[in-house]
Order: structure tokens, then C-alpha cells, then sequence
């Protein structure tokens, strides 16, 4: 597995856990170290967002095909939120 895939599936719960309660622990015990604890965060809650953006299109990506086709990939059809967006992307496109 390379270093790309790597960092896309690294599981981010527990580190932005931690960077948050760290971050209110750090109120009032310094500036620097609750600055660091709060750009830790910060970096981590970006870096969770692209994870999701990468799931969201992918998922997005089905149900279109879902919808072209009618055919569900590997037996499942997607949940209602993925196919009422998946029909809106379709009608934008328009």
C-alpha cells in the first residue's frame, strides 16, 4: 500500500479526539501549547474532510449508476440521502 492510500484510510477518531480535548484542556494552562493543540486540530479536521470528500463522490459516483442502470452494485442499494444527491447532480447537469 503507498504512502497516498495510506493517508487516505487512516482512521483520524481517536488523534482529533485527542487534539480536541487537548486543545480545551490547554485553555488556560498556556498560549503556545493550546495554539499548537488548536492547529493540530485544525489540520486533522481538514485532512478528515478530504477523507470524506473522497467517500462522498465515490458513493455519489454509484448511485448515478445506480440510477442509469437500475442495477445495484454488489446487491446493495444506496441509502435514500446518496440517491436524492445523486438525482440533484443528474439535474444539474441538465
Amino acid at each position: 500500500m503507498n504512502v497516498k492510500n495510506r493517508l487516505q484510510t487512516m482512521p483520524l477518531g481517536w488523534p482529533l479526539a485527542l487534539a480536541s480535548a487537548g486543545t480545551i484542556a490547554t485553555i488556560f494552562a498556556g498560549k503556545k501549547l493550546h495554539v499548537a493543540f488548536g492547529a493540530a486540530w485544525g489540520i486533522l479536521s481538514v485532512w478528515h474532510t478530504c477523507q470524506h470528500y473522497g467517500k462522498m463522490k465515490h458513493d455519489l459516483q454509484k448511485a448515478q449508476d445506480y440510477l442509469r442502470t437500475g442495477i445495484a452494485p454488489k446487491g446493495q442499494r444506496p441509502d435514500a440521502y446518496t440517491l436524492a444527491m445523486a438525482r440533484y447532480a443528474n439535474h444539474q447537469k441538465r
